[in-house]
């Protein structure tokens, strides 16, 4: 694959991932205002909902995958020592990866407590 194939595959992740930050931002954020959820055991419930669940770990891994290009992209472009790049990507990688497996376990919580 081509270097330019791989600037234009970074380029669309980040308008796909921006996309559904967009949208899924403005259907929660239009839903509270709207007043669907006003309190703690509200927004709860709505959590318990397996659309939901999903629509949120896709938001969160949009948000991931969209802050991996960015800081990945930055990190190519301005920090030249290999060995350092490298431990940065991985840090990075590997703190993306715990973020996004919090945000699952929080989610399998809120879906399992009270369930019982």
């Amino acid at each position: 694959m081509s270097r330019a194939a791989q600037g234009l595959r970074a380029w669309l992740l980040q308008r796909f991932t921006a996309i559904y930050i967009a949208a899924f931002l403005l259907v929660t954020v239009g839903g509270r205002l709207a007043g669907s959820a006003e309190t703690y055991s509200q927004w709860r419930e709505l959590f318990r909902l397996p659309w939901m669940n999903v629509a949120t770990v896709i938001f969160a891994m949009a948000v991931l995958l969209h802050a991996w290009v960015g800081i990945r992209d930055v990190l190519i472009d301005y920090v030249h020592a290999v060995w350092l790049r490298l431990s940065l990507l991985a840090l990075t990688g590997l703190v993306l990866l715990a973020s996004l497996l919090w945000v699952v376990r929080a989610l399998a919580l809120v879906a399992l407590v009270g369930a019982t």
